[in-house]
C-alpha cells in the first residue's frame, strides 16, 4: 500500500521538500554565518572528509543491514519503505540521496545543532521521520541514533560537515538501492500493528 499513488510523485515530493529544506537552511546560515560558512579553504581537505564519511556511512550501512536479519520491526520498517519507493530509477535514487542529505544536514547539523545541541537536534531529527504508522515508530529510534552519530561526525575535525554529508549520503544512496530492488510481498494490515 502506497502512501502516494505513484513513484514519480513521491519522487517530486521528495524533492520540493528537500529542496525547500535546503533554501531555507542555505539563506538562514548565509544570514547568520555569512558567505564565509559556503567558502572551501582546502580541497584535499574537504576530498579527505568526504572519503572519510562515505566509508563511515558505509560501515553504518552494514550494521543496518545486520540488525534488520534479526529485527522483526526492521523487517517491517524496510517492507514498508520497500513498497513506498517501489518503482524508483537509478536516477532518482541519486538525486534523492544527494539532496536529502545536503538538506536535512545543512538544516540539521549545521543550522540548529550549534544552537540546540547534539541531543536535542538529534531527536529533532528523528521525529522528522515519523511515517504516521504506528508499527513503524522505530524509524524515529534509528534515525534519533542517527542523527547522533551524524551530529558526533559534524563536530569531529576530521569529517566536518561535509565528512557528515558525505556518510549520510552514502546510506541514503545504499538505503535506497537496496529497498528499490527488494521484492515485497507484504500483507498491508501487518504495517499498522
Amino acid at each position: 500500500m502506497r502512501s502516494l499513488t505513484s513513484p514519480s510523485e513521491l519522487f517530486n515530493g521528495t524533492m520540493a521538500t528537500h529542496g525547500a529544506m535546503a533554501l531555507i537552511a542555505v539563506s538562514l546560515l548565509w544570514w547568520i554565518e555569512g558567505v564565509e560558512f559556503f567558502v572551501v579553504t582546502s580541497f584535499s581537505g574537504l576530498i579527505k572528509s568526504m572519503a572519510l564519511g562515505t566509508v563511515a556511512g558505509i560501515l553504518v550501512q552494514a550494521v543496518q543491514l545486520f540488525l534488520k536479519m534479526i529485527s522483526s520491526s526492521l523487517q517491517r520498517l524496510s517492507h514498508f519503505l520497500a513498497i513506498q519507493f517501489e518503482g524508483w530509477t537509478i536516477k532518482e535514487i541519486f538525486f534523492v540521496a544527494l539532496i536529502s542529505s545536503i538538506s536535512e544536514e545543512l538544516l540539521f547539523r549545521a543550522l540548529l545543532q550549534p544552537f540546540l545541541g547534539l541531543w536535542i537536534t538529534s531527536a529533532i531529527f528523528g521525529l522528522a521521520h515519523w511515517t504516521g504508522q504506528k508499527g513503524l515508530r522505530i524509524w524515529i529510534f534509528l534515525a534519533f541514533l542517527g542523527g547522533l552519530f551524524l551530529g558526533y561526525l559534524a563536530e569531529h575535525p576530521l569529517f566536518g560537515l561535509s565528512g557528515c554529508i558525505a556518510a549520510h549520503f552514502a546510506i541514503n544512496l545504499t538505503s535506497l538501492w537496496i529497498l528499490t530492488r527488494s521484492r515485497v510481498n507484504v500483507d498491508p494490515s501487518s504495517l499498522h500493528c
